[in-house]
């Protein structure tokens, strides 16, 4: 239905000093430094696993080389879903309007709920982190939990027991990429963890362990390590659980496909001469490989 004047008679009035629109500044995306920004051209986009070789094995002299074959792993497929929103207002609203609420003003709150959708969508991966439904290349293994490796064994990027964010289980999760390996089990990685992801709750805590020289919370002047770890914190106002948190290594496969950039188009109906307006997007983030992220959903 089109917006009549009625709906917005206030906009018909002179003498009205200041119309009060959401003229706050927008901020940076959060979710840009969360995930990676890919493009796509397809209806979807698909990666797949493999594992490679173990650590050379010793060959007696005149023994023979031992032999090893690299083993395929699952498959993962990207999708999109397809996000818009518009209004559409009469010709007589239009040009009766006085303070220009039906032009720039309207066309800057589609693009404030566009860039919120992209936020929205930009934290999926980390608000269904736990939720096994939401897999990467193994079915009923999600994001963060029990990994079975393609040769056999399993890792866990999760804390045994959830916890919220202290100086132990922070350490815990600093330990879990030291010890990292790729799929045969063996060879170790060496991921660097480069953010703590974290909501607004836990700001406090978090500035005491990345922030301050020495142990947060003792009466001893005992040496911080946390603080010297090159950990940035990343607040997140968009995280659903209020005590999860996230270490995100400065490597990772947390992939964000923008198929459609979000687009304004705009409409005259020939028959009433009503304008229409509307933001259109495709766009998904998901993950593949588990390897890059830690992550707990708080005690």
């Amino acid at each position: 239905m089109a917006l009549p004047r009625g709906a917005l008679h206030k906009a018909l009035i002179p003498g009205f000093k200041k119309v009060i629109f959401d003229q706050w500044k927008q901020l940076p995306l959060e979710g840009k430094a969360l995930v990676n920004v890919e493009t796509s051209r397809r209806a979807y986009e698909e990666t797949w696993q493999m594992a490679g070789f173990q650590s050379l094995r010793r060959k007696p002299e005149g023994g023979q080389v031992s032999f090893e074959d690299p083993r395929q792993g699952g498959t993962k497929r990207f999708l999109y879903d397809t996000y818009a929103l518009g209004f559409r207002i009469t010709w007589e609203m239009q040009e009766d309007d006085l303070y220009s609420l039906v032009g720039n003003r309207l066309m800057k709150y589609l693009s404030r709920s566009a860039r919120h959708n992209e936020e929205v969508i930009m934290h999926s991966p980390f608000n269904n982190a736990f939720n096994t439904a939401f897999a990467g290349f193994t079915a009923g293994q999600s994001l963060c939990g029990d990994h079975t490796l393609i040769k056999g064994g399993t890792i866990r990027n999760r804390p045994t027991v959830d916890a919220d964010i202290d100086l132990l289980s922070l350490q815990a999760a600093l330990e879990h990429f030291h010890s990292l390996t790729l799929e045969d089990g063996v060879i170790k990685m060496r991921l660097i963890p480069r953010a703590l992801v974290h909501n607004i709750g836990d700001m406090w805590i978090v500035d005491q362990l990345l922030k301050t020289p020495r142990l947060p919370g003792t009466n001893f002047n005992d040496y911080n390590s946390l603080a010297h770890q090159s950990l940035m914190p990343h607040l997140s106002h968009y995280l659903d659980d209020t005590d999860a948190w996230f270490l995100l290594a400065g490597e990772h496969e947390i992939k964000y496909f923008n198929r459609y950039p979000a687009t304004l188009w705009t409409y005259d109906d020939p028959r009433t001469k009503d304008i229409e307006a509307m933001i259109i997007a495709r766009r998904g983030c998901d993950w593949d490989e588990w390897r890059g992220v830690y992550g707990s959903s708080g005690g």
